[in-house]
């Protein structure tokens, strides 16, 4: 065995001795050359001739040295000489390597920014001890009656949706409904007589929580907990002590854990925290712990600033009880206990699930979902686009792989005479390979690395997306261990993908033939080259289609006109309620808030909302009886949306009022109930009748329709618009309310001035929710917005990669068919004999990509056929731009190596054939 010493010191020798097969192996091989040459002559066939010359001039002795198997520690020294081979080569083509690495390094990066947002989203782990531990309840049900719930419901098979308020929800016959809400007395049943398989701890969202702590008033989400929730959850404090078992207990003292972000912002770090007080909607409460900073709620993406624990619900959500049967607002997560299977815990909690609920709903079920993310909302609704960009990043890959192989083989052609050299000196098949394998892989490292640098500004796009997504999400899209893996794997993979063809010719290299004069090989063969660049072409076609259709509809969902001017809306949201305003203080409140902003300059109108338009709020279907109308009962019952507005709410929006009045500052409490209803609801129930006048009757209440206005959409951009109800929020009352401020200047400019407006009038409401109507267009439509940027760059990147492979190819033909271009032109031939055959090759290739390629996207167009909106899958422009935009770019791509050959000096060439 070899001592450390001996090891450095042979280690050292194989960086510092000169290379045996640089200048005194070149010289060998020509003498080798003339005496073959020699030896051919005297009759000899190629093998003996060879065979004869290496001997007669020592070449076996020297490639014996050369090979020699070295003690102790051959393996590194060969490959250690291999690298440095490699490394001499690639130098020798400093534009073959630029253009291998950066081609590389895009594709590598793209997977890899793409792989963040995969691992962000479909990966990740709660940052807590064994989440895998962990699970998330729902419950499923057959035609469940629920008068009030808050969460997100499905109809297996049909619907979906989600409610933060009260709402009657109803599945139709036969439906099966899948919850993810309990009420609280089903909640301490589940946790009590299920202790023993599972520990079950529950929470609720607390939004737009109005907090007073060190600075001004302000806004802030958080949640409200069982006890056990930490416990269970297994998180761990950073400062102080988090909720125990007691805690939720009614009349306990109002206690609350923060943020380690909130510690940091409004505390500034301060040990001392603990203890301090802060303002929660005008409830005091005592912090006694922080927690971690990883740890921000239950799912990844949550930015959660307080925790509070159930106790506090009278003082926090007093609409929703503790009692009630009928209330569904109690989400639950659990940990099983150790030893216990999801079967066991199932058949336990759907026994006493089902004896709660029978008189609600018929073949009760409760539902368990694995919950190391928590419970992943999200990632049901990205899944599938997710799963299209990663093919979209595959196939980019693929084109730079494919990129790769076409340029090492035209180069590996240009090197016949170096291989047949290393053949000739005793190099096997083997060493030839692993020599062009190692090259390869010395690019694809190259590649990887700078791939990372370009993913770290690729995830710094997708974050801007992400962060401006309609939730506002938040997921954390570092580059941790298992994106540096992927990028690992991926360079790896793409070293052997792009590296095995060219290798493979490489080890075949014929001494007898490779030994011949340079110019005697003839044109070049580029018949793999070729199917290497229409592979390139159809698979970007692929993305190109893709990106085309997801362009057209992001196109389309920015130009849909909701029935309201958008351009110059300022939206805010006021809750006084959390300054102990409410019925008729809040409707004055209101009302002079409405009255100051009307006299901002700068400000053309202002209105009270109950919603954000467009941003996916909604009252529910709620369902009413017309008197006039008696035969719509039961299920033909009529439905509509409804919206409490103000009466200025039709002329700040544009929507025009068509038919009666609208709505007036007389409406208010005491006076006759009005409603004003949209052009959808007449049509669906006046369609032979004026609806002015006629009753409306909601509950018990009646309303007199008084008015018919335009068309607008409320909720959603791509959805129809729904029949709506307007109604005073004189008369109806409400809690909070969203005020839309229509300005000639630009609306956030405007900001400063509205604050100062509302806190002349109370300076303990704050502002929350600002934005602009657009900004909130642009969320609702932001899955749109990104996967038409991410698909459209990586088709973007595609069709660069496949054109410069077909560049490449194109300047190798031409710079290998030199002489024979100098002898045409010496021969008479024009410009347009030489560059005709050049770009009819070229368009031959990208024809076979076409006709591939096309017929490949058609096929797959339909996958992505529930993302578009008024475009059809088989679009015939988007296909025909695309390819019209790959002709071109083809063109140029293939024209430029036409042009140089056009500058052939035919003497030049002739001299030196």
């Amino acid at each position: 065995m070899n001592s450390p010493r001996t090891f450095l010191a042979r280690l050292r020798a194989v960086f510092t001795k000169p290379a045996l097969d640089a200048d005194s192996a070149e010289e060998l091989a020509q003498h080798i050359e003339a005496a073959t040459a020699d030896n051919l002559r005297a009759g000899m066939t190629p093998t003996d001739a060879q065979r004869q010359a290496r001997i007669a001039l020592g070449g076996i002795e020297q490639t014996r040295e050369l090979h020699r198997d070295a003690r102790g520690i051959p393996w590194i020294e060969d490959l250690l000489r291999d690298v440095r081979h490699a490394v001499r080569q690639l130098a020798k083509s400093p534009v073959f390597t630029a253009v291998a690495v950066l081609s590389l390094a895009l594709g590598i990066g793209a997977n890899t920014a793409v792989f963040s947002l995969v691992n962000g989203i479909l990966l990740r782990s709660l940052p807590v001890p064994n989440p895998q531990e962990l699970r998330v309840i729902q419950w499923s049900g057959v035609e469940p009656k629920i008068r009030s719930m808050t969460g997100s419901f499905n109809i297996i098979g049909g619907g979906s949706g989600s409610s933060s308020g009260s709402m009657t929800f109803g599945a139709a016959p036969g439906q099966r409904a899948l919850v993810d809400s309990f009420t609280y007395p089903l909640f301490r049943t589940l946790r009590e007589q299920g202790a023993e398989q599972v520990d079950v701890f529950g929470y609720t969202d607390l939004n737009d929580v109005t907090v007073r702590a060190r600075q001004e008033p302000f806004v802030a989400a958080g949640l409200l907990v069982s006890d056990i929730f930490f416990t269970g959850l297994g998180v761990r404090c950073r400062l102080g002590r988090l909720f125990m078992a007691g805690d939720d207990n009614p009349g306990t003292a109002p206690i609350a854990v923060i943020s380690f972000k909130w510690w940091e912002q409004q505390f500034a770090l301060d040990p001392g925290v603990l203890g301090q007080t802060l303002s929660l909607n005008g409830r005091v409460f005592t912090i006694v712990g922080v927690l971690p900073r990883e740890f921000r709620g239950v799912g990844l993406a949550d930015s959660k600033e307080f925790f509070v624990p159930i106790s506090a619900q009278p003082l926090l959500q007093a609409y929703w009880s503790t009692t009630s049967p009928d209330q569904w607002w109690v989400h639950l997560m659990g940990r099983g206990r150790r030893g216990v299977s999801d079967a066991r815990i199932q058949s336990v909690l759907d026994t006493l699930f089902a004896a709660q609920v029978k008189l609600v709903m018929t073949a009760p079920k409760v539902e368990i979902t694995a919950g190391r993310a928590g419970p992943a909302y999200d990632q049901s609704f990205y899944r599938q686009p997710l799963m299209i960009l990663l093919v979209g990043g595959g196939g980019v890959i693929l084109v730079a792989c494919a990129n790769l192989a076409g340029l090492s083989l035209a180069r590996s052609i240009a090197r016949q005479h170096e291989f047949a050299v290393r053949a000739a000196l005793g190099s096997g098949r083997w060493r030839l390979m692993r020599q062009s394998l190692v090259e390869s892989l010395l690019l694809a490292l190259g590649g990887g690395a700078i791939g990372l640098l370009l993913a770290f500004w690729g995830r710094t796009v997708i974050s801007r997306l992400l962060a401006g997504s309609a939730d506002g999400l938040g997921y954390d899209l570092s580059l941790d261990s298992a994106v540096l893996g992927f990028t690992a794997a991926l360079s790896l993979g793409t070293a052997l993908l792009s590296g095995l063809l060219p290798a493979w010719r490489s080890g075949r290299a014929d001494p007898a033939s490779g030994l011949k004069s340079r110019t005697a090989l003839g044109a070049p063969h580029l018949r793999m080259g070729r199917v290497l660049v229409a592979a390139q072409i159809a698979l970007s076609v692929l993305l190109l289609a893709g990106g085309g259709l997801y362009l057209r509809t992001l196109v389309n969902l920015v130009r849909i006109n909701p029935g309201f001017a958008i351009e110059n809306l300022l939206f805010f949201q006021l809750g006084p309620d959390s300054a102990g305003l409410h019925g008729p203080a809040a409707t004055g409140f209101y009302e002079r808030v409405q009255e100051s902003l009307a006299r901002i300059p700068g400000a053309r109108a202002a209105t009270l909302t109950q919603y954000k338009l467009l941003a996916g709020m909604m009252s529910g279907g709620s369902s009413f009886t017309l008197p006039s109308h008696p035969e719509l009962t039961g299920d033909k019952a009529p439905q509509a949306h409804r919206l409490d507005v103000s009466e200025t709410f039709f002329a700040t929006m544009g929507i025009p009022v068509l038919l009666g009045r609208g709505l007036t500052a007389a409406d208010i409490q005491g006076a006759p109930r009005v409603a004003v209803v949209n052009q959808t609801f007449v049509h669906n129930y006046f369609p032979n009748d004026l609806p002015v006048g006629h009753t409306l009757k909601v509950d018990n209440d009646e309303w007199q329709i008084v008015g018919v206005c335009g068309d607008a959409k409320y909720t959603d951009v791509r959805g129809d618009v729904p029949a709506t109800v307007y109604f005073s929020y004189r008369q109806s009352g409400t809690s909070s309310a969203y005020f839309a401020l229509r300005t000639a200047l630009p609306p956030l400019a405007l900001v400063p001035a509205v604050r100062k407006a509302v806190a002349a009038i109370n300076p303990n409401v704050p502002l929350s929710d600002i934005t602009t109507q657009a900004a909130v267009r642009d969320r609702r439509i932001s899955q749109e917005w990104m996967f038409a940027t991410l698909v459209s760059a990586l088709a973007g990147l595609a069709l660069l990669l496949a054109c410069i492979g077909l560049y490449g190819l194109m300047a190798y033909n031409v710079v290998g068919r030199t002489a024979e271009f100098g002898v045409r032109m010496a021969l008479g031939a024009t410009n347009r004999d030489i560059v005709w055959p050049i770009i009819r090759e070229a368009l031959l290739m990208v024809g076979a990509g076409l006709a591939i390629g096309i017929p490949c996207a058609l096929a797959l167009a339909r996958v992505v056929e529930s993302h578009l909106y008024g475009i059809a899958p088989h679009d015939p422009m988007t296909f025909v731009a695309g390819t019209a935009l790959l002709l071109a770019v083809a063109l140029v791509a293939a024209g430029l190596p036409a042009r140089r050959a056009t500058k052939v000096d035919p003497l030049v060439a002739l001299r030196a054939e």
